[in-house]
């Protein structure tokens, strides 16, 4: 794998993104909506916490015109006495804005596990990326016969086996329980210990069943130890290799397809660890 270049801020010359667009500055203040903190970069998820992967330019559309959505989940988790807290991270770890360019969100919801799901009932069609390249809520009402619906959770690394299971035996059997597809990524997040695990289904009551089944299933290890979390950065295509960022994913697709790019095995991970 090619080594990291070292990192600045990016505001030289302008770059292509995935897109064919030039590097976006936003032009949209969501601070009000965001979870920053001041921890440091080294840190335990919370058990009540979920992590998600959005792409930025569907933020608008995650929050609603005032913080309307965010607002309308609260309130009706609060009718079933249930407190949630839907935040989507404007800011690195440090406290600095993140690098221009950069084309993902995280966006944690934290609640419990039945809030999570009815959340995600209004969160998953303002997360979605439609043919064409645009995203947002165009009528998404429980599924599509013609493209299936997707989430992108993000997982720490010590997570990744009690998703998968000996010889794949976990991941194997909650497919088939949820007629859903699900990948868990063999890199990680660049510069992070998290993964990204895409799910996906027609059906939008399934796909968000799967999304709990998955945060349901590592519940018990999630927090076990700290991990170096995921700030959005910007990158060339291809340069930490395929790990589900919206930076390169539509680029490693089609370099899959046509076989510029192979995918990276868990067998060959374990081999370039040495174990």
């Amino acid at each position: 794998m090619a080594e990291p270049r070292s990192r600045g801020r990016g505001r030289g010359a302008s770059r292509g993104n995935v897109f064919g667009q030039k590097r976006p500055i936003e032009s949209y203040d969501y601070d009000e909506f965001s979870g920053i903190d001041g921890f440091s970069k080294k840190r335990k998820i919370m058990d009540d916490v979920y992590r998600f992967l959005v792409r930025a330019d569907l933020v608008k559309s995650i929050i609603g015109r005032g913080g309307e959505h965010i607002k309308l989940i609260k309130d009706e988790a609060k009718e079933q006495g249930i407190d949630t807290k839907v935040s989507i991270y404007a800011q690195g770890a440090n406290g600095v804005s993140l690098m221009e360019g950069a084309q993902d969100r995280v966006m944690s919801v934290q609640t419990t596990i039945e809030g999570l799901e009815l959340a995600l009932q209004h969160l998953v069609p303002s997360i979605q990326i439609h043919r064409g390249g645009r995203g947002g809520r165009r009528g998404v009402r429980g599924g599509s016969s013609t493209q299936k619906l997707e989430l992108r959770l993000i997982v720490p690394s010590h997570c990744c086996s009690g998703i998968i299971g000996k010889g794949g035996s976990l991941i194997k059997k909650m497919k088939e329980e949820t007629k859903s597809y699900i990948q868990v990524y063999t890199l990680p997040l660049p510069l992070s210990e998290e993964y990204c695990v895409r799910i996906q289904n027609f059906e939008q009551s399934d796909l968000i069943r799967t999304a709990v089944r998955v945060f349901d299933s590592i519940a018990d290890i999630k927090g076990r130890s700290p991990i170096i979390m995921y700030d959005p950065i910007y990158f060339e295509h291809g340069e930490y290799g395929d790990t589900g960022s919206y930076i390169d994913t539509e680029w490693y697709q089609e370099a899959l397809r046509s076989g510029v790019a192979q995918p990276t095995p868990y067998k060959a991970l374990r081999g370039m660890k040495g174990g």
